[in-house]
C-alpha cells in the first residue's frame, strides 16, 4: 500500500494520461493485491478498472468456500450482494467514483466478483479524480489506499454473524440441484413447490408482492421430493403439454413468468427460490422483424407462393407468425426441450387455425401450419410445452394435464392417465394427412459462423479489438454485427446481455481454429461449442476470456448463447 502511496503521490499535477502508470505492476496491500485492468485516458472516457485479488484462508472463509461450483457461486453471490451494498452506502451519488452494479434476483456466474483456485477476485470501476486533465493525486491515493482497504474489510472478510446467510445461499443451490437431478426420473419438467411466492410488486419490481397468496399444489399434481435431508411438497408438471388457463388476472401468466425466471437459482426470500424448471427451457413468442438465417422452416411454413422453399430460410424482417416458428425450431436445434409459451405473446396463426377457415381455404392455399398440428408429435418426441391458454381452446383437447388458475390459486382440472387413448382433438381430421414433425438437426457451428467472419473486425483503424456493446438496454454490437435481444427474456439483465456478446466475440474469431487437431470437431453445434466455453467460465471465471474483464458481465446458458448467435446479422444492411 506504502507503494502505492508514493507512486500515486509523484503523479500529481502531471497529465492525466500518466495515471497508466499504475498499471505497469501489482500493488501489495498485505491481505490482498490490487490491479489495474484498464485506466482510463482522460476524466470524461469510461472508469477505470480495478481488480481485487485475496486468498479464501485470507479474509477467513473455511476451504469449503472453494471446495465446488455452488459453494462458489453461493459465496461469490452473497459477497457480490454486500460489496455492492457497502459501495452504495460510502458513493450514494450518480457520479460516484467507487461503482459496483446492483444485481437482480438471480444467482449468477459474474465476472464481477468470482473464486476461483481458492481466491477471490472482485473488479470495480473507479473514477480516478483530476482537475481539467492534470491528476488529482491527493484524492485518487485516498481512493485506492484509503477507501479500497475499508470496502474489502467491510465487503469481503469473513464475519460470524453472517454464517447463516451464507449456508442458505448455498441450502438453495445444494437443493435446486437435487431437485433437479430427480425431475426426469419423476418423469416431470418443472416444480413449484408449497408456500412459493410468485407475484412481484409491479410490473417493473423483481421484489415479492407483500400479502400475496402462497402457493399451493393441487392434490392430482403433487409431489414430494427429497432434497438435502428434508422433504419438500408442491407441485410437479408432468413432460408432455400442460395448459394454463383461467379467467384474465387470476395468475396465468404470473404463474408461467415464475417458470421462465426459474431457470437460474434465485437468492433466499425471493419467493421463487424453490421453483425449478429444466434448465433448458425457453420462452418462446412472437417477435416482429427478427432476422433468420438459414433456417428449415418447413416443420411450420409450406414452401411460399412463386415456388419459394422454406427448407432454408433466411429474412431481415420475420413476420409474426414466421418469426415465432423460427423461434421454436431454433431453440430446439440450440438444445431446448420445454418451451413456455403464452398465448398473449404469440402470434395467433401459428398457435391456431379455425376449423372454418381450414375448410374454406384447404392447405393448398395456406402455407402456415399451426402448432396445434404440429405439437402432438413433438411431444412424442420428447418435447415438452407448458402453453398459457384463456382463449386457444383447442389446446384444451391437445394436452396432457391442464391447471386452472383461480385467484392465484391453481386447480387441476385433467390429468391423462398413461392407459388412456391418444390425444384427440377438434381438428384431428383435418390434421391427418400433415406428416410427423422431427426435431430440427443441428447446423455445425463452424459452417454457421464462417460467413459472419469478415463482420467480426474492429470499428475503425485506430481501434485494436472488436468492441462489444449495447444500444439500449438490448441491441447487441459485436463488432459489424448486430443481434436483438429484447424478446430473449432468459438473458435477465444488461450484464447477461454483454456476457453473450463477449462468448459469441471469442467464439467467433476461434470458429477457424474449431476445425483445427485437438480442438473442437467442425461437426460441433452452435450450443455445443458454447456449453464447452460455458464450462470453462464456470470452473474458472471469465479471467481467461480475451477481454473477459473489461466489462462487468454475468454468464448466460448456452442455449441463450445459442439464440442470440441465430439472431446475428451484419449491421451495414
Amino acid at each position: 500500500m506504502k507503494a502505492l502511496y508514493q507512486k500515486i503521490r509523484s503523479l500529481d499535477g502531471k497529465p492525466y494520461g500518466t495515471y497508466k502508470n499504475l498499471a505497469t505492476r501489482e500493488w501489495d496491500f498485505g491481505d490482498f493485491v490490487l490491479e489495474f485492468i484498464h485506466v482510463q485516458g482522460d476524466p470524461y472516457a469510461p472508469a477505470s478498472r480495478v481488480l481485487l485479488r485475496a486468498k479464501l484462508a485470507t479474509l477467513g472463509y473455511a476451504p469449503e468456500w472453494g471446495s465446488d461450483f455452488e459453494h462458489r457461486l453461493a459465496l461469490s453471490d452473497f459477497l457480490y450482494r454486500r460489496l455492492g451494498r457497502m459501495v452504495q452506502e460510502r458513493y450514494p451519488g450518480k457520479d460516484a467514483a467507487v461503482v459496483f452494479d446492483t444485481a437482480g434476483p438471480e444467482m449468477l456466474v459474474r465476472n464481477s466478483l468470482w473464486i476461483d483456485n481458492g481466491e477471490i477476485r472482485a473488479c470495480l470501476q473507479v473514477r480516478l479524480p483530476g482537475e481539467g486533465r492534470k491528476i488529482q493525486a491527493e484524492l485518487a491515493a485516498e481512493i485506492l489506499t484509503m477507501v479500497m482497504p475499508d470496502l474489502v474489510a467491510a465487503g469481503l472478510y469473513y464475519t460470524q454473524g453472517d454464517e447463516p446467510a451464507m449456508q442458505q445461499h448455498y441450502r438453495v443451490l445444494a437443493e435446486r440441484r437435487e431437485i433437479l437431478a430427480q425431475l426426469d426420473g419423476r418423469g416431470l419438467c418443472a416444480f413449484v413447490p408449497d408456500g412459493a411466492v410468485l407475484p412481484r410488486a409491479s410490473g417493473l419490481s423483481e421484489m415479492p408482492l407483500e400479502g400475496a397468496v402462497p402457493f399451493a399444489a393441487p392434490a392430482e399434481l403433487a409431489v414430494t421430493l427429497d432434497a438435502c435431508g428434508r422433504e419438500i411438497r408442491g407441485m410437479g408438471i408432468p413432460k408432455g403439454i400442460t395448459v394454463i388457463t383461467g379467467g384474465a388476472f387470476h395468475g396465468k401468466s404470473t404463474l408461467l413468468q415464475a417458470l421462465v425466471r426459474a431457470v437460474y437459482p434465485h437468492v433466499p426470500g425471493d419467493g421463487r427460490e424453490g421453483i425449478v424448471v429444466d434448465d433448458t427451457a425457453l420462452r418462446v413468442g412472437v417477435e416482429d422483424g427478427r432476422s433468420v438465417r438459414g433456417t428449415d422452416l418447413s416443420m411450420f411454413v409450406r414452401d411460399l407462393p412463386g415456388g419459394i422453399s422454406t427448407k432454408d430460410f433466411s429474412t431481415l424482417s420475420a413476420s409474426g407468425s414466421t418469426s415465432e416458428a423460427a423461434n421454436l425450431l431454433e431453440a430446439m436445434e440450440a438444445g431446448a426441450r420445454t418451451f413456455l409459451i403464452d398465448e398473449d405473446s404469440s402470434a395467433v396463426n401459428f398457435l391456431i387455425r379455425d376449423v372454418r377457415v381450414r375448410k374454406l381455404l384447404g392447405d393448398e392455399r395456406e402455407p402456415l401450419i399451426p402448432l396445434t398440428d404440429r405439437i402432438p408429435s413433438l411431444a412424442s418426441a420428447g418435447m415438452n410445452f407448458i402453453l398459457v391458454a384463456g382463449a386457444c381452446g383447442d389446446y384444451l383437447d391437445l394436452a396432457d394435464n391442464i391447471i386452472v388458475m383461480a385467484n392465484y390459486r391453481a386447480e387441476c382440472a385433467m390429468v391423462r392417465q398413461a392407459h388412456q387413448p391418444e390425444r384427440q382433438s377438434g381438428i384431428n381430421e383435418l390434421a391427418k394427412a400433415t406428416e410427423l414433425a422431427e426435431v430440427p438437426q443441428s447446423r455445425p457451428f463452424a459452417a454457421y459462423m464462417q460467413p459472419l467472419q469478415k463482420h467480426v473486425r474492429p470499428a475503425s483503424a485506430v481501434e485494436r479489438q472488436v468492441k462489444v456493446k449495447l444500444a439500449g438496454d438490448s441491441l447487441l454490437q459485436i463488432g459489424f454485427l448486430v443481434a436483438d435481444t429484447s424478446r430473449l427474456v432468459t438473458l435477465v439483465d444488461r450484464q447477461q446481455r454483454l456476457g453473450a456478446g463477449f462468448m459469441l466475440l471469442n467464439m467467433l474469431q476461434n470458429a477457424a481454429s474449431n476445425t483445427a487437431e485437438g480442438s473442437a470437431p467442425a461437426s460441433d453445434s452452435v450450443a455445443g461449442v458454447a456449453q464447452k466455453l460455458c464450462d470453462v467460465v464456470c470452473n474458472v471465471g471469465f479471467r481467461n476470456l480475451p477481454q473477459g474483464m473489461s466489462r462487468e458481465m454475468s454468464l448466460p446458458r448456452a442455449v441463450d448463447i445459442a439464440c442470440v448467435a441465430f439472431r446475428l446479422r451484419n449491421a451495414l444492411k
